[in-house]
């Protein structure tokens, strides 16, 4: 409607011309119109998506019958019942009053005298026989009303004269209309003999996931616009059912056109890989028995097989058997995902002809990226997008609440993890997910609160009848036997060194039914031989030792384990190299090292220069590159020859995978994949063990990677052997250094500290599985039963407390583009906390700036961030 409404009017939205103000108001939507919106929405969400199923899943149905999906549509149409509230409504009227919103007044009601008698023009009552219980139907009340992201709980503070009639208007009125429209919109709902829905909690979770994205696409202009008051009652739900239609098939959330487009004929690998035929492992992943009520896959298999291909082969068979809507591939980093984003794009555009072809969204904050486009953010939360068409392909790219609603999404694990604690909309991403095949790569990389978190939400996923694939390379059998059979015991370790590699093991929903299958990755076997250096603490050895091997014409990737050891390097590279500084890795013309402490912009421009000097296609010429573990994982970069400090074994796999990576012509005298492995001097850890059990030692021994057991095992392996065959020997070489049995016996050898450090080990494991106990949703309780802790900070990694710092204004970077903000690591911060993430006295110099953040200088230039 334009202009503004009248006292009796009830609105559910107003758009202002500028500031919030009753003088400004030049439109509104009324509040039985936004309600037959929403209703609407989670009607086709309902008809046109997974969702349906999953639901029905969480409650032991096959499928949702229309009575219970119109009964859940009558629900949704009550969503925003509580803005009949005379606080809520004088807000067009008065600029002095002070809101109450509209959920808690609503809510507060479940706690007055007479609830029942309150409620009573909504007919309430008549909706209690949906419900096994009436307990369980005041919990999906809470589930209804609680849609702005977090359960709202009565708290005793029932205000009555928000519902008591005045001269204004009467809130019953409207509500006795939206009941009266309701009957006529889903008249189904209303039908006797329809099971009520049981109790089970996860279905309330699910519902009030389903209705906050149904709110947030209700609420869409594009789609529907504001209406006009009518007498007709079939009017609001009709024009909704349209806009309903639009939304779902606009934003791709509609999968049936991308399935038709791609035919009856499956896919297979066409597209999926540009020539050739799949690898057996590829293949046997593909062929994977489908189990219509959900599994969960495990594939482990060497870097470079082709895993990602595998996931997004196995996802077009699901997708066009109609089990899936979408996909969600997580990564652990950044910089992961920006790469497979590219990849599955190029994927997408060769699968789907362009007219169906689904957006791939970059789910990683701080992008605004769909298919190759990218979009700039505009001041009051808008952007702005090249092309007409990608403000609705990119709809899910532009908050990160809203990426797993994407159709299909590349980003961080973090996102999924989010889907699982308590925090802003965890529901709604949880909800979302259901429709997608979930694939984790790199899963081993996860620490045990990540793990923890993981196994949540593949939990409440699978009980829904969702698909998950986990993908690692060196995957140890005490995960793997963690995830699929939900926490059972591990072979011995004779048995787990003797299982095959590459493995797909397969289980159903329920992991019931589990079964496992080898097959050959690319039948390409790397012989690498191992060398151990004990130069570790000697960054001028080290250097020289690099610098010696790229002269003669190879690529030298140097790993280490702490950004500083990195950085001593990289001056001693500089130094030795100063006659000669093609040697050395450059960006934008400047000498770099590679690590995590750059601006979002300057890391981009770091992850192309690595890959142009160390990518597949790059000219054949000696380089040298001192960088961290940010080129352990995804990065397309193949060196002739590798040097890493010590670190645990799967890890050191993982960095592995990045030396003699293609077959391509190499120097003379690097035929042969050589690996250098930098240690320390001193052979007995001991000495770094602390008195309560902790380590410390140097080059993040004891510190970024905290068990000693497992670098000691890790030692022990390097020393036994130096010939490995990749990836024969992967199996054997990960259980030799993980499995239980080989770290209680080094600490039975090693004595009394060793038993400590155990101790600490294992209790800081305990701690860290319990954490989610306190942060995480309870997906098994009734929806608020247990409200959202108001002094926790829930993250999806422990001691992940990097500060987002915002200069004043850009600033001119060292690689000659602008910079805006930062990433500083929580311990660089020191005690002196910042109230907000504000950068001053920022001072420029050539080839960098400096500022002033909580109490500290810091300095930043072609080296990256650092202290001064």
């Amino acid at each position: 409607m334009e202009g503004a409404p009248s006292p009796a009017q009830f609105w559910a939205k107003l758009r202002y011309t500028e500031e919030r103000h009753p003088e400004n108001i030049v439109a509104w939507h009324p509040l039985v119109a936004h309600a037959a919106d929403v209703a609407a929405v989670v009607e086709a969400l309902l008809q046109r998506t997974l969702l349906r199923k999953r639901l029905a899943r969480l409650i032991g149905w096959n499928d949702l019958a229309e009575v219970h999906v119109a009964r859940l549509a009558v629900l949704a149409a009550l969503h925003d019942a509580g803005k009949a509230n005379h606080g809520f409504q004088d807000q067009a009227f008065d600029p002095r009053v002070r809101s109450p919103g509209h959920v808690r007044p609503i809510v507060e009601i479940l706690c007055a005298d007479e609830p029942a008698r309150w409620l009573e023009p909504l007919k309430i009552g008549e909706m209690a026989g949906w419900f096994v219980s009436e307990e369980v139907f005041y919990h999906f009340l809470l589930a209804t009303w609680s849609h702005h992201g977090r359960p709202v709980l009565p708290e005793g503070d029932f205000q009555a004269h928000y519902w008591r009639p005045n001269a204004r208007r009467d809130p019953r009125a409207a509500w006795r209309r939206l009941a009266e429209l309701v009957r006529l919109w889903f008249p189904a709902a209303f039908a006797d003999g329809a099971e009520p829905f049981p109790a089970d909690p996860r279905f309330q979770h699910a519902f009030n996931g389903l209705l906050t994205l149904a709110d947030w696409i209700g609420s869409d202009t594009r789609f529907f616009p504001y209406a006009d008051e009518t007498a007709d009652p079939m009017c609001p739900i009709e024009r909704a059912r349209e806009g309903a239609r639009r939304a779902l098939q606009s934003l791709f959330l509609d999968a049936a056109g991308g399935r038709k487009a791609l035919g009856d004929v499956p896919v297979g690998f066409r597209g999926v890989i540009e020539a050739g035929t799949p690898y057996p492992i590829q293949q046997a992943c593909y062929d994977l028995p489908v189990h219509p009520q959900g599994s969960l896959t495990i594939l482990e298999s060497d870097t470079g097989s082709g895993k990602t291909e595998a996931a997004v082969a196995r996802f077009l068979r699901l997708y066009q058997e109609g089990l899936v809507d979408g996909m969600y591939f997580a990564l652990p980093t950044r910089s992961a995902a920006s790469q497979i984003h590219r990849r599955i794009t190029e994927i997408v555009a060769r699968v789907f002809p362009e007219a169906h072809r689904p957006p791939v969204v970059l789910a990683v904050p701080g992008y605004l990226r769909v298919d190759e486009a990218e979009a700039v953010r505009l001041p009051d939360f808008r952007v702005l997008w090249d092309d007409e068409a990608l403000r609705y392909r990119g709809w899910a790219a532009e908050h990160p609440k809203r990426y797993l609603a994407g159709p299909i999404v590349v980003g961080t694990i973090d996102q999924v993890l989010l889907a699982g604690l308590q925090v802003s909309h965890a529901h709604m991403r949880a909800a979302a997910l259901l429709r997608h095949f979930l694939v984790v790569d790199e899963v081993h990389a996860s620490d045990p609160y990540m793990t923890t978190l993981l196994e949540r939400i593949l939990a409440f996923h699978l009980a829904a009848g969702g698909h998950a694939l986990l993908m690692s390379a060196t995957l140890g059998s005490v995960a793997r036997v963690r995830y699929a059979t939900k926490g059972g015991t591990p072979p011995p370790l004779d048995e787990a060194e003797g299982e095959r590699y590459p493995l797909l093991t397969h289980v159903d929903a329920g992991r019931q039914r589990l079964e496992t299958v080898s097959a050959a990755s690319s039948g390409r076997e790397k012989p690498v031989t191992i060398r151990v250096e004990s130069i570790a603490s000697d960054p001028q050895a080290v250097a020289e030792l690099a610098l010696q091997h790229a002269r003669v014409g190879a690529r030298v990737l140097l790993i280490r384990n702490r950004v500083e050891d990195c950085l001593a390097v990289q001056q001693a590279f500089e130094e030795a190299a100063c006659d000669d500084r093609s040697l050395l890795l450059t960006c934008n013309g400047q000498p770099v090292p590679h690590h995590g402490r750059y601006a979002p912009e300057d890391r981009r421009a770091l992850d192309a220069a690595i890959e142009a000097a160390f990518g597949k296609n790059s000219p054949r010429r000696g380089l040298v590159a001192a960088c961290t573990q940010t080129v352990e994982q995804s990065l397309d970069i193949d060196a002739d020859l590798l040097i890493t400090d010590l670190c645990p074994i799967d890890v050191l796999l993982q960095r592995i995978g990045r030396l003699h990576r293609h077959e391509r012509p190499r120097p003379k005298g690097y035929e042969q994949a050589v690996c250098l492995v930098l240690t320390p001097a001193e052979r007995d850890l001991t000495r770094t063990i602390q008195p309560d059990g902790g380590a410390r030692g140097p080059h993040g021994l004891g510190t970024v990677y905290p068990d000693l057991r497992v670098i000691e095992a890790t030692w022990r392996v390097l020393e036994g052997q130096n010939l490995w065959q990749i990836p024969r020997d992967n199996r054997r070489l990960v259980e030799r250094a993980t499995h239980p049995a080989v770290l209680q016996q080094i600490v039975r050898e090693k004595g009394e500290r060793w038993e400590a450090h155990q101790r600490h080990i294992l209790g800081q494991e305990a701690a860290n599985r319990y954490v989610p106990k306190i942060t995480g949703l309870h997906f098994e309780r009734p929806f608020g039963a247990h409200p959202f802790g108001r002094d926790i900070a829930p993250r999806t990694r422990l001691g992940d407390d990097d500060y987002r710092v915002e200069l004043p204004e850009p600033v001119l970077g060292p690689f000659g583009w602008p910079v805006g903000t930062l990433p500083v690591a929580s311990w660089m911060v020191g005690d002196e906390l910042p109230e907000e993430p504000k950068a001053r006295d920022v001072t420029p110099f050539d080839g960098g700036f400096s500022f002033v953040f909580a109490g500290r200088r810091f300095h930043y230039d072609r080296l990256g961030l650092q202290i001064v």
